[in-house]
């Protein structure tokens, strides 16, 4: 039987491999912008409870100069129906909702929403450079800071009985990946979610 968790991964996934599909295969008005299109040199996202978002590189842009700890890319787009007609919104939102017990308070229900979509985002990010090939990858810390790398998430200990019993209630996996993203110590969630991967 496939766990709640699993299920949420596999919607982000698919709405990501939409956004991929349409990346790879950028349209002459987009492409003359850039030295070369020929692929991908970045594909980065961020979570929320509420929605995800994504933004991909080709390298750089043409005629513009390169700042320092900054990276040329096409903007950061929700990944909504609205931008991607083939992403199913609904059905990513409802399998993320479906992950936290009924009757959890409101700030524990967004609080753990939004580690689960950090995870699951973080795992799809992960598994990119296999079909990718050479593509950096990143999960940046908020829309309008793509250069930032996402903090590790850590338990809000003011509200830590309520996180802990709404977690015992929880997908075992899920569970399990918070708990150990919690133990440890790597101060980026990109590189926790690939600890927890190689231990998993």
């Amino acid at each position: 039987m496939v766990g709640r968790y699993v299920e949420f991964q596999s919607a982000v996934a698919r709405a990501v491999g939409h956004v991929v599909e349409r990346a790879m295969n950028p349209t002459v008005r987009v492409a003359r912008h850039w030295e070369s299109t020929s692929r991908l040199a970045w594909f980065g996202a961020c979570a929320d409870h509420h929605v995800q978002h994504v933004s991909w590189s080709f390298g750089r842009l043409r005629d513009v100069p390169v700042v320092a700890g900054q990276r040329h890319h096409v903007g950061v787009f929700g990944l909504l129906s609205a931008s991607f007609p083939e992403v199913d919104e609904a059905g990513v939102r409802s399998s993320l909702e479906a992950l936290i017990p009924p009757g959890t308070d409101g700030a524990t229900r967004v609080f753990l929403q939004r580690v689960s979509a950090q995870l699951a985002m973080a795992d799809v990010l992960l598994s990119l450079p296999e079909r990718l090939g050479d593509c950096e990858v990143s999960l940046f810390a908020r829309p309008d800071a793509v250069d930032t790398a996402a903090s590790t998430p850590r338990w809000p200990e003011h509200a830590r009985e309520r996180v802990a019993a709404a977690l015992d209630a929880m997908d075992a996996e899920l569970r399990t990946r918070c708990e150990r993203l919690w133990a440890g110590e790597l101060p980026t969630l990109l590189d926790a979610a690939r600890a927890i991967r190689r231990v998993s």
